[in-house]
């Protein structure tokens, strides 16, 4: 009797053993109630006098936090129409081009994208420009919308 008693134990054992042992998954996820997005943009640059090309700062994604198929977009606009207007006489003013500024647009996943901005005046300008200060105010403006 000992003997069955022990081949069964010895069985009962082994059996034990292979039973697999199963583990839980773990699953992290995150969620915002709303899409958040903050942006960096240039301010206060100084342009030396009869440079022919000015990098001016970039627009920058600092907290980007949009739903699939969202986008910010940036479009940029100067109060003076692209123009340095003197301070003291605002009939004389210096035309500049602005680049980079066409085409800004944030998509998921975009955090820390820059797009870079530059401000160009040609020679011409700078040959028939009046001395003093001059200054222009760029605005812009994000809008969230669908991609």
């Amino acid at each position: 009797m000992k003997k069955v008693l022990s081949v069964g134990l010895a069985v009962l054992m082994l059996v034990l053993c292979a039973i697999p042992a199963f583990a839980d998954s773990m699953t992290i996820s995150t969620s915002t109630e709303q899409d958040e997005w903050q942006l960096a943009y240039p301010a206060d640059t100084q342009i030396p006098w009869e440079a022919s090309e000015q990098a001016l700062g970039a627009v920058t994604a600092t907290k980007l936090w949009l739903s699939p198929g969202k986008t910010v977009t940036v479009s940029v606009a100067s109060v003076n129409d692209y123009r340095l207007v003197n301070k003291t006489d605002a009939e004389k003013s210096i035309a500049y081009t602005l680049s980079g500024a066409d085409a800004i647009a944030f998509l998921p996943g975009e955090y820390g994208k820059t797009f870079p901005l530059s401000a160009a005046v040609a020679e011409s300008e700078w040959r028939q420009a009046a001395a003093g200060e001059h200054t222009d105010v760029l605005t812009f403006t994000a809008e969230y919308k669908n991609a």
